[in-house]
């Protein structure tokens, strides 16, 4: 019996080994810590840093440990730490110190604290995520590209850029700046179109949040306007007074964009005309600058006015002029409102003005900006030994009616007739004179007639004229060197490396 009984107390001394082995197994990790080791006495000091969460403004960290309190350090320089907080959680969350660098790097550290000593420290090196960009602004506009710029943002070692068409849609794919720095420019966008630009930072940690969205407009590649000429014959021409107001509505009726007018009026009659063509759909307003019978009104919505004067040509004749820059694609042109001398034996005095005109118009125009050239010239083919027409052809002049698309009454003379018949001559005194710069899509004569016989109310000795005209923007406006770019997906998976652990 002896010998039965000691070995029931080895087989059950066993059993209990067994067990506890099993539980302590069971409730230690793999270096060696746990409840039942920490109870048994057997346990020995550690601190183990299990996660790091990092965003623009703060560092969440979590760790393992049998410390009773642990102290919690940022900083970039971790004997002068900028942030410490004492805690018995195994957790800590502390605000990003403005000392990280400019990559957003940090370092931290956690330790075990016995007794006020230091037992037992862990540190490591974290990177901030960048901040969230502010809203960029739009610095110039392209009919096929853009300009824009934005604030640095924290952390930041480059930036995306998205372009949409919506305001509340992000594209499939983003560009990122190859070269880093805050200005994106691009000549891939199209003219007359609205898109929404927005910004995110890249950073060594990953990405922010895109910012705020931007609204950009594209302008026109080109600008369309009309430029309507007359003759009216305030003065000269008896009944001015019952005449203005049907002439006056004839201009507004045609919707020109820019009326040169001649024959006018001075002192007495000047302000009659003045009053009566301007306004209307247009908002016409009459060029400083103009007189002496000679004026140009031009619409105060589409253009602006930065210059004006006249000329004396000689013989008794001006010519005004006005500079206007179109609102749309901010090109500057020259507008120039002309009569010369008449008379069918007058051809070399009328080239003696041609000639001051052209060298007036070369002095107040040293950047060759584009020019139209509008009015009675009192010339034309059919005029044997004429002049002025090669002297405005050497000069690089083209006649509108000459070169455009379409035409409208371009057969008949527009300040000729045989009592009510009209002259079908194909030929002119009466023209708009452009520089190469412009597209010429159409030239239309203002000529009331039932086959060749006029009908209607007489309003003046010629007919107006109107030439749709066509400027494309200055090539100097164009985006000429376009950020160079790399194509990344918008939606990047959340993959962020917080950093090392010593």
């Amino acid at each position: 019996m002896p010998g039965l009984f000691r070995s029931l107390c080895l087989l059950g001394a066993g059993v209990v080994l067994t067990a506890g082995a099993a539980v302590m197994a069971a409730t230690t990790d793999p270096d060696g810590h746990g409840p039942v080791v920490a109870l048994a006495g057997v346990e020995s000091p550690y601190l183990k840093v299990v996660s790091v969460d990092v965003d623009p403004r703060q560092v969440s960290l979590a760790w393992a440990g049998n410390g009773s309190q642990y102290r919690v350090s940022l900083g970039d320089d971790l004997a002068r730490p900028a942030r410490t907080v004492l805690t018995t959680e195994p957790e800590a969350v502390l605000r990003a110190p403005e000392a990280a660098d400019p990559k957003g790097r940090v370092a931290y550290r956690v330790e075990a604290v016995e007794d006020g000593a230091t037992a037992l420290a862990v540190e490591g090196t974290v990177t901030l995520l960048p901040d969230v960009p502010p809203r960029p602004k739009v610095k110039r506009t392209a009919p096929e590209g853009a300009v824009v710029t934005w604030k640095p943002a924290d952390y930041a070692t480059t930036y995306d850029v998205a372009v949409s068409r919506t305001k509340g849609e992000l594209p499939e794919q983003v560009r990122r700046l190859a070269r880093g720095g805050t200005a994106f420019a691009t000549s891939s966008l199209k003219p007359e179109s609205t898109y929404w630009l927005r910004v995110r930072a890249v950073g060594e940690a990953g990405v922010s949040a895109f910012g705020p969205p931007v609204r950009i407009t594209t302008p026109p590649a080109d600008s369309e306007l009309s430029i309507g000429s007359w003759n009216i014959c305030a003065e000269a021409c008896d009944g001015f007074g019952g005449r203005v107001g049907a002439q006056a509505a004839q201009v507004h009726e045609s919707g020109v964009d820019i009326m040169a007018l001649q024959e006018a009026g001075g002192g007495r009659v000047g302000p009659t005309t003045r009053a009566a063509f301007s306004g209307g759909p247009r908002k016409l307003v009459m060029a400083d600058g103009g007189g002496n019978s000679r004026y140009i009104l031009y619409s105060s919505e589409k253009f602006e006015q930065v210059a004006g004067g006249r000329w004396a040509l000689g013989h008794g004749r001006w010519a005004a002029w006005a500079r206007l820059v179109d609102r749309e694609t901010e090109r500057p042109f020259v507008v120039v409102s002309v009569h010369l001398l008449s008379g069918h034996q007058k051809t070399g005095q009328r080239a003696s003005e041609m000639r001051t005109l052209m060298g007036a118009l070369a002095g107040i125009n040293p950047d060759r900006d584009p020019v139209v050239m509008a009015g009675d010239f009192n010339s034309g083919t059919h005029r044997r030994g004429d002049s002025v027409g090669p002297i405005v052809r050497a000069g690089g002049y083209r006649d509108t009616v000459e070169v455009a698309e379409d035409t409208e009454n371009a057969q008949v003379n527009t300040g000729s007739r045989r009592g009510d018949r009209a002259i079908v001559s194909h030929d002119h005194v009466d023209h708009i004179y452009v520089s190469d710069a412009w597209a010429v899509p159409a030239w239309k004569q203002w000529a009331a007639l039932a086959g060749t016989t006029y009908v209607g109310r007489w309003l003046s000795d010629h007919n107006m004229i109107v030439a749709t005209l066509g400027l494309e923007r200055d090539e100097d406006d164009a985006v000429t060197k376009p950020t160079e770019v790399t194509k990344v997906p918008v939606e990047i998976p959340e993959d962020v490396d917080p950093g090392t652990v010593n």
